[in-house]
């Protein structure tokens, strides 16, 4: 008598009762943010009352509803098929959310239509502005002109205070303006791009002038970034610093980079080398970034009862957001990333995505025009290709590989699996050796980043131990920046591709036709 395998045990399976109301709110939201004029709040306000109404109709059908006991339950409500009463029971709950959302969108437009900052770009005028620098000034060359970015928040207009951010496209004098501080300008402010969470660009042309250093939380930020680089800058001039690579620029730059998401003061040819193999996410405030280091980050504690691990997750979380300060975009990542620890904590796979669905329509409801932000969409869809494709491949790559390996290239490779199409979007473009370079730089991304962490904790009280702890980290950012530059000067680096949505559909074609054959090759037919 021959003895048979044992076949593997089935994956849990999915709960899918909130996609849909997630994907809807996105959608509306999406529609909401786009449009224009002193009206876009009256029709956003009903379609709400429209979604009310539909809300309204489905609540006869769930509440007759009767869960059946057997398959001839003879009691009133059981009538026909078994799937009409959570049908309708989906569809009531995703009618009351994008009420919900649409509602958040009309006193939005509502707001915004009347915020001084609105009236201002209206009228043309020229006005005075004052406001605190949320972003850390960084220049971006053009074969024009080289262009300093950043931000304004807590803006006054000619003294009148306005809820919105202004984005700031000036010259150099704006490099002088440290996070945090309060500066004042004038400038004329021109209508954002259609969507856009800000309120106002303000270009060329405009001094700031400091009213104030830097305080409060963004002060304390900006003080342990700039211990960061100093005990980076000083373990890179040791004699353990300079062998490791600690004299590259590039290397110094991204130590604050990758702990901190601060990639202000990194060099543009390894910025444009990092964007060639799509290895930007490690310095991205996003959920690709938070949730790729939690995810390493509890890999490495696999030891620990899932509790703990979580539990230690949920620190490592609150210090990111404390030391890249709460804005939206960390808040938003964030939540992504609390998405993947309420998976941990409840044991179950299947718990992620209805935590990942919540926190999208949490952060919609927050601000619906982050619908429209590439980065909102990239943080949804690295952190669902981790919760939900991480597994499938570690499970196919520990026959090759050994077993602590596994998990560290799974984590990335499924990262950058579910980003690719919408990174098409962005620029044209795939890189063949984007995958492999990723998973060459995914092992020392978690030495990086904690000991980064630790090191920019430790600056401000003990000097030498953050230095040392700065070292480690340093090492590992030579190694990103090595493989970096490798990969990007490789033949094939970069091939064009066809640009647009249906670019993007047709890499995911590709990639799903790929996996398809990887998953028959791992099950062969039988004969």
């Amino acid at each position: 008598m021959s003895a048979h395998p044992a076949a593997e045990p089935a994956a849990p399976a999915l709960d899918l009762r909130l996609l849909a109301p997630s994907l809807a709110a996105w959608a509306c939201a999406w529609g909401a943010a786009g449009l224009t004029g002193a009206r876009a709040w009256r029709a956003c306000a009903i379609g709400a009352v429209v979604a009310l109404a539909l809300a309204a109709a489905l609540i006869g059908p769930v509440g007759h509803y009767r869960p059946p006991r057997h398959r001839h339950d003879p009691r009133p409500g059981n009538a026909g098929t078994a799937s009409a009463g959570p049908i309708a029971a989906g569809a009531l709950l995703t009618c009351l959310t994008v009420a919900a959302v649409l509602g958040v969108s009309s006193a939005g437009q509502w707001a915004r239509a009347r915020d001084p900052m609105t009236l201002a770009v209206e009228s043309g005028r020229v006005v005075t502005i004052e406001g605190t620098i949320s972003e850390q000034p960084r220049a971006t060359a053009s074969p024009r002109a080289t262009t300093i970015l950043t931000a304004l928040d807590g803006v006054r207009i000619d003294g009148n205070p306005s809820r919105l951010g202004i984005r700031v496209l000036g010259e150099a004098s704006w490099l002088e303006a440290p996070l945090g501080s309060r500066v004042t300008t004038r400038g004329r402010l021109r209508a954002p791009a259609p969507g856009a969470s800000d309120g106002a660009v303000l270009g060329r042309g405009s001094a700031p002038k400091r009213l104030g250093d830097p305080d409060g939380v963004l002060g304390v930020v900006g003080e342990v970034r700039e211990g960061l680089t100093r005990a980076a800058g000083r373990a890179g001039g040791s004699g353990l610093g300079r062998w490791v690579g600690g004299e590259d620029a590039g290397a110094l730059a991204l130590v604050p980079g990758l702990a901190l998401g601060d990639d202000h003061a990194l060099p543009a040819d390894l910025r444009e080398d990092m964007r060639t193999v799509s290895m930007t996410h490690l310095t991205a405030v996003s959920g690709q970034h938070v949730v790729i280091v939690l995810g390493l980050v509890l890999t490495a504690l696999g030891i620990l009862p899932r509790h703990w691990r979580a539990l230690v997750g949920g620190i490592l979380l609150g210090c990111l957001v404390l030391l890249m300060r709460p804005s939206g975009s960390v808040l938003r990542a964030a939540t992504m990333g609390a998405a993947l620890l309420a998976g941990v904590a409840a044991g179950r796979r299947s718990a992620s995505l209805p935590a990942l669905c919540t926190g999208m329509i949490v952060l919609l409801l927050v601000d619906p025009w982050q619908s429209r932000d590439y980065g909102f969409a990239l943080s949804v869809a690295a952190t669902g290709g981790i919760l939900l494709g991480s597994e499938p491949i570690m499970t196919a790559l520990s026959r090759r590989l050994p077993r602590w390996a596994a998990p560290l290239v799974a984590v990335p490779v499924a990262a950058q699996l579910a980003c690719a199409p919408l990174l098409i979007l962005l620029q044209p473009r795939v890189g063949l050796w984007a995958v492999p370079a990723n998973m060459m730089a995914a092992p020392p991304v978690p030495l990086a980043t904690v000991a980064g962490l630790l090191a920019a904790f430790m600056a401000p009280v003990w000097g030498t131990a953050a230095v040392w702890l700065a070292l480690p980290a340093l090492a590992s950012c030579a190694w990103l920046v090595g493989v970096a530059r490798f990969f990007a000067a490789l033949p094939g680096a970069t091939i064009p591709w066809p640009g647009g949505v249906g670019g993007a559909l047709l890499l995911a074609a590709v990639e799903a036709l790929f996996l398809a054959l990887v998953r028959r090759h791992r099950h062969p037919r039988p004969l």
